[in-house]
């Protein structure tokens, strides 16, 4: 047994003690090609220190050998010793061994620390000296992708799959070409390529990439089948929930849609837009009670959120539950907290049904220079100073809203009869 077999052993036995002096002895005794195993094994199991030793003892056996060089430079940089490792990787020649390898660590570095387009150079630098080596390519391939350079991106996955790779890694290459052509907005494209690779698609991000995708083609049942599969996958992955409520929603299926919906907000309440698509599909098959629930635990959970509050209150507007609305937003109208105009207009005709004209008023009145081109807003504030015996704002309201609406036979007659 050699002293590197020994070490390794011992190691593998967790007993640390004996470490340098196996290793003293592995660098004077073992064969070189043996010391190369124990470098690459040493780092498997996390020995960096003693990696680096054995690399640099490679280093003055093999002065010529870059290669050595590169994997003691790839140490020393995830170590944190930047200067020292990047002046190895430069220090290598063209005409070395281990040239290409240099180029590929140094762009692997300045990727990993946001330089791309340093990056890219080395990658390009490398491809011109070995143009058909496909770690090369789809590292020039993933580059351009994380720099948005989408065209450029296509051109190098492309070249992977003429040489047959249809995967590269864990990336599956038609996956990202999918990607690409959604994010340059060709979602018609990236649907055909999903067709013919629905294969590929190998684990549940790219179920769901694919799925959004579907979407935005309108493919809907296509994208459920596909969000489908991530579920079944993986039941927890949250953000699959209110896309697979939507797409159900859209071919017409509002029992699944509100199902889904409220699957969802199991696994996340905080989402608001299973709130809105759950209480959406409960209104469709005229569930009032449902949506109520879904909506009214939305805003208990996203209190300060207005969509929700606004998707509740025009709930109680449309069944005449005045007193729960008045409940819902007197509170941000006190406190001058209140965002969006419909929430005012809809409190207004909530204190107006109750017969608290004054609080009507104060509403109508607030909400006034938002929709004071709205049609229907001016006619509902005109039968409400008709309503109250105010005869000159009514007048004044009338003739604006006739100005707008000249065919609305009802008002010209209140008008006339002014």
């Amino acid at each position: 047994m050699s002293y590197s077999e020994k070490l390794l052993d011992e190691i593998q036995k967790h007993n640390f003690s004996n470490n340098n002096i196996l290793l003293k002895k592995a660098l004077q005794n073992d064969d070189n090609n043996v010391l190369i195993d124990l470098a690459e094994n040493l780092l498997g199991f996390g020995f960096t220190d003693l990696a680096k030793t054995v690399y640099m003892h490679l280093i003055k056996t093999f002065p010529d050998e870059g290669v050595f060089k590169v994997y003691l430079a790839e140490i020393l940089l995830n170590d944190g010793d930047e200067d020292q490792g990047l002046q190895l990787l430069y220090d290598i020649k063209p005409n070395s061994s281990g040239y290409i390898e240099s180029l590929l660590a140094q762009a692997d570095y300045y990727q990993t620390n946001g330089c791309f387009d340093v990056a890219e150079d080395k990658l390009k630098q490398a491809l011109a000296l070995r143009k058909d080596e496909p770690a090369i390519i789809f590292g020039c391939a993933e580059i351009n992708y994380l720099k948005g350079s989408y065209d450029s991106a296509m051109q190098y996955y492309q070249e992977l799959l003429d040489q047959g790779n249809k995967t590269f890694g864990e990336v599956a290459i038609s996956q990202r070409i999918m990607s690409c052509l959604a994010k340059m907005g060709k979602y018609e494209e990236a649907a055909e390529v999903i067709q013919n690779n629905m294969d590929s698609l190998l684990n549940i991000d790219s179920q769901y990439d694919a799925g959004l995708i579907m979407m935005a083609t309108s493919n809907w049942k296509q994208a459920i089948k596909l969000f489908q599969a991530v579920i079944d996958s993986q039941p927890d992955y949250v953000n699959v929930y209110p896309n697979l409520a939507k797409a159900y929603f859209n071919i017409g299926e509002l029992n699944k849609a509100l199902d889904v919906a409220n699957a969802g907000i199991s696994y996340n309440e905080y989402d608001i837009s299973l709130y809105r698509i759950g209480s959406k599909a409960a209104l469709s098959l005229k569930d009032y009670d449902q949506a109520q629930q879904i909506l009214e635990k939305g805003v208990d959970i996203l209190p300060n959120n207005d969509d929700l509050k606004l998707d509740l209150s025009n709930l109680y507007i449309i069944t005449n539950q005045d007193k729960n609305n008045i409940l819902l937003l007197s509170h941000d109208n006190d406190n001058d907290n209140q965002h969006d105009p419909q929430l005012i207009w809809n409190l207004a005709i909530s204190y107006q049904r109750t017969e608290n004209y004054q609080k009507a008023k104060e509403q109508f009145l607030l909400a006034y220079p938002n929709f004071k081109n709205n049609a229907d807003f001016l006619r509902q504030l005109a039968l409400f100073f008709h309503e109250i015996g105010d005869t000159h704002d009514f007048k004044l309201v009338l003739k604006k809203y006739i100005e707008m609406v000249p065919e609305d036979i009802e008002m010209q007659d209140l008008l006339t009869e002014l």
